[in-house]
């Protein structure tokens, strides 16, 4: 009876006072957001207990709190899914043991309405758009589309443009509505440009232009890279098109086209062959082919390249021979500038991409012509005959050698990687042991020479030549040590008395301006004094300048001779394991062992390049390090070169290559780049796994930035060769960020 009285009361207790609420329950805490005084911590409990069952209650809440940016990123927080993992790290008992799945549906009218009803004159609606945006990205939940199309639509504005720029690229990870998403896109890199900051009239004007141009960039790159995201052969014509309009972002259409497919690649020779017309009708309206001053309003007009330049440089990237015979046509045309800055012509023509696009594509089709372009001009056997047997080689000196000298430069190093015969090897040769050609010229000649000799001979040619320029560089270190070393020390000796002199009075005036007791007059004396001590050392400058001239002049000879020296010894690798590999495809492969390693790994292999290079070279143990290095790079860059040359019946090496590829050395992964493509079977099943692993290994590392963008090209190309489906990456980067200036000129 005592027991049922008690249960009784107990009852009627709870009845008036009521249970305590549960703090481990969502209820708990979502009615409690109306509440002024609890509704912090009931937000904060709410993130912390990680239930997507409170998005609904968040979601009323931030609309009526005027859409605070804190609450909506509670709601993305709960809409995430959680690995078991994920949640137990996090403190989410309810989700250890089967995780948590996602709930963007639940979170999707919010984010719709942040996209939707975004204010730009509000930097919390712009910031919780911008959130939004990234979220929907990474959910590409069903119905998300329409708000981020929505506000990537509108006029671009510096208060919108990064809440703008989060919602296109968002818009590029809808690849399961890619017409829509395309489309979209498309729409965006369509617009009209705005006027070029280069046709301003004045500065203000052109501090105004260049802010609206750069934001035209900045959505414009956006959309083009959300586009090589999406990978649409259908997108190929406004890419085109844009590449010209807009050649500031040329890197992101390049990306983009790749990324794009076979059908680019058609487009591309069609522009070649003069035979896309809208391209054509583009340059008839715009007078792309004509630079006519920054204004546009010179009466002289210049033309350019850019209709060959862009297409020719992106061919490459498609590893493709057909498209060889249209690359060789484009070199028939005269050699342009490709665009002016400042009424001033680019250091690169059309011819630059041609030849690029040559070596990438290494197909033997080309070698004749190649050939033919470089062996122009003077005769390397009548260039020869003009110095004496036995003289001293010509110092070192960059320029000269006539109008044809730029294309010889570009055709010889694209040879190697273009001919499958012995033809030329001699005449390289003969250029490179001649003293009367240009510098530029010999250096190109000599590389080339080691990229194809598998003559021991010619390794004595290179070592002969070394040995003259070592014999060059003794015998103006000599003459360098001698008297005008002796008058450069005097000169030091000299010139620091005169340093001091100006140091002592600069610390004299300084002491009397501090010293109460110096009057006015001796500040005065001392400021003259001053004065006087810096024009003597103006006097000291140029006679010290004078004295020491000889000594420098003879000193920096001697350094360039043995730096020439040390080249042609370097060469000698190129032509060593060709020697030893034969044709041994593993042998050569054997190169790479270490190159992508640990330091030690990696000082291993160069350890075994000097090793190789011990019975050719004299005294290469004790080389520098750097030297040492070249030597280990040479080596690999003509292993890779046969590999590549080998084609498919080198394609059980792939995978060797691929896992070298994510090597830091520049001139070692460009080789390996260089081979892969000829070799790898395709579809390659693993090509962008490991070419992906390679991008992220160089990201943040600012002297591999081109070499990267060069990786990422090559990830492309394997997405869909052989017919290959591409895979999404999210750990390959965006294209670099557009810039406004320096750019190509609006013709």
């Amino acid at each position: 009876m005592r027991r049922l009285a008690f249960a009784a009361l107990a009852i009627m207790l709870a009845s008036q006072t009521g249970c305590p609420d549960d703090p481990y329950k969502a209820k708990t805490w979502t009615k409690k957001l109306t509440d002024p005084r609890e509704a912090e911590r009931a937000v904060t409990q709410l993130e912390q207990l990680g239930d997507p069952s409170a998005i609904p209650s968040l979601g009323d809440a931030w609309v009526a709190q005027g859409k605070p940016v804190r609450l909506l990123q509670v709601i993305i927080s709960l809409a995430r899914p959680l690995t078991p993992e994920q949640a137990k790290n996090s403190f989410m008992t309810d989700y250890e043991s089967a995780g948590r799945p996602a709930s963007w549906t639940a979170a999707l009218p919010y984010l719709q309405k942040a996209l939707t009803e975004v204010d730009e004159a509000n930097p919390r609606s712009v910031d919780s758009a911008q959130k939004a945006a990234d979220a929907l990205g990474e959910a590409r939940v069903d119905g998300g589309l329409d708000g981020l199309i929505d506000i990537a639509s509108k006029p671009v504005t510096k208060k919108l443009i990064s809440a703008e720029v989060s919602a296109i690229r968002a818009i590029g990870k809808y690849d399961g509505e890619k017409a829509k998403a395309a489309g979209a896109l498309q729409k965006i890199i369509d617009r009209d440009p705005p006027d070029h900051p280069r046709t301003a009239k004045d500065k203000e004007q052109g501090r105004a232009l260049e802010e609206k141009y750069g934001l035209f960039l900045g959505v414009t790159g956006a959309s083009i890279n959300a586009l090589a995201d999406l990978r649409v052969a259908t997108a190929v014509k406004t890419l085109v098109l844009s590449m010209y309009r807009t050649p500031e972002l040329f890197t992101q259409v390049r990306r983009a086209l790749v990324a794009s497919g076979p059908t680019a690649e058609a487009e591309l020779r069609k522009i070649l062959r003069g035979e896309n017309a809208e391209v054509n009708q583009l340059f008839k309206d715009k007078r792309l082919d004509k630079y006519c001053g920054d204004k546009g309003d010179a009466k002289d007009c210049l033309p350019t390249s850019a209709m060959d330049f862009y297409p020719a440089v992106v061919l490459g990237d498609f590893y493709d021979p057909a498209s060889v015979p249209d690359l060789l046509a484009a070199l028939d045309r005269p050699a342009l500038p490709q665009y002016y800055s400042d009424d001033q012509p680019s250091g690169s023509t059309q011819y630059n991409a041609i030849f690029d696009a040559l070596t990438k594509i290494g197909a033997p089709t080309g070698a004749d012509k190649v050939r033919a372009l470089w062996m122009g001009g003077s005769s390397p056997g009548a260039a020869a005959k003009g110095n004496k047997k036995g003289a001293a080689p010509a110092a070192p000196a960059a320029g000269g050698g006539g109008d044809n000298l730029a294309v010889r430069l570009l055709a010889i190093s694209a040879y190697p990687f273009l001919t499958r015969d012995d033809q030329g090897i001699a005449e390289l040769g003969k250029i490179a042991a001649d003293n009367t050609a240009d510098d530029n010229l010999r250096t190109a000649a000599a590389t080339a020479f080691a990229r194809l000799s598998r003559d021991a001979n010619d390794v004595k040619v290179l070592d002969g030549l070394a040995q003259k320029y070592f014999d060059a560089s003794d015998k103006k270190r000599k003459e360098a040590d001698g008297k005008p070393k002796t008058d450069s020390d005097a000169a030091d000796k000299e010139f620091d008395v005169a340093k001091k002199v100006v140091d002592a009075a600069k610390a004299n005036v300084l002491k009397a301006t501090h010293d109460t007791t110096k009057t006015a007059a001796d500040i005065k004396a001392a400021s003259e004094a001053v004065k006087k001590a810096e024009d003597d050392m103006k006097v000291a400058k140029k006679k010290h300048r004078d004295a020491t001239a000889p000594y420098t002049a003879a000193d920096g000879a001697a350094k360039a001779y043995l730096n020439y020296a040390h080249m042609f010894q370097t060469h000698i690798a190129r032509i060593e394991v060709a020697l030893r590999c034969k044709q041994d495809m593993n042998c050569y492969a054997g190169t790479l062992k270490g190159v992508a390693g640990t330091a030690a790994e990696r000082d291993a292999a160069i350890d075994a390049a000097v090793k190789n290079l011990t019975p050719y070279i004299k005294g290469v143990d004790k080389w520098g390090k750097e030297d040492r290095q070249a030597l280990l790079e040479g080596e690999v860059e003509r292993a890779m070169l046969e590999i590549g040359k080998k084609g498919q019946a080198a394609n059980n090496l792939a995978d060797p290559l691929l896992d070298s590829a994510k090597t830091d050395d520049r001139l070692i992964r460009q080789s390996i780049q260089l081979a892969l493509p000829k070799i790898a079977k395709v579809p390659c099943a693993n090509c962008e796994q490991k070419l992906d692993a390679a991008v992220k290994a160089g990201a943040g590392k600012s002297t591999l930035g081109d070499l990267n963008l060069e990786t990422l090209m090559l990830r492309n190309y394997f997405a869909w060769a052989g017919g290959k489906t591409p895979t999404v990456s999210t750990d390959v980067p965006d294209a670099p960020a557009p810039t406004a200036a320096p750019a190509p000129k609006k013709k």
